[in-house]
């Protein structure tokens, strides 16, 4: 196993821009991450307390998100336009913000387009053709009837 770095402010900041550069990042997100490393940090060597993580961790996000690279609504703008070119229901693409630490409200301003065309999108990426059990497919996807009939009538 490898040994426990400590974490100082210039470590953390290491952490947070290659986490946000393989995967992009919410402000909840990437101080969970932090956190997590700087509970280990403690663990190992004693250091640093709490209070100091608290204040390298605010510290951090202040200054990233000052520099442009942590901005919640961008992140969320570029995963809901991801997410719905994929064929998502905007039902799952406001569960699947949330669960990556954007608020509801962020969420909902991110969404953009209709249910129907992302369904079409679904329909057309799957190959349903229209039967009661590509009905309930769309459903657990998160569309509602009428768009899920909808969307099989028109392809």
């Amino acid at each position: 196993m490898k040994p426990v770095k400590l974490a100082t402010p210039t470590y953390l900041e290491r952490v947070a821009l290659h986490y946000m550069e393989r995967h992009g990042g919410t402000e909840a997100r990437v101080r969970r991450i932090l956190s997590l490393r700087l509970s280990r940090s403690r663990e190992a060597h004693g250091e640093p307390s709490r209070e100091d993580g608290e204040q390298m961790l605010d510290a951090l996000v202040a200054k990233l998100a000052r520099l442009g690279y942590l901005d919640d609504a961008r992140f969320a703008r570029s995963r809901a336009r991801a997410l719905r070119q994929k064929g998502k229901s905007t039902r799952a693409i406001q569960s699947a913000l949330m669960r990556l630490g954007v608020s509801s409200e962020l969420a909902q301003d991110a969404i953009e387009g209709d249910d129907l065309e992302a369904a079409r999108t679904f329909v057309r990426r799957r190959g349903l053709g229209g039967g009661e059990k590509d009905l309930a497919k769309l459903a657990r996807a998160g569309f509602s009837y009428d768009v899920a009939r909808r969307a099989l009538e028109a392809e």
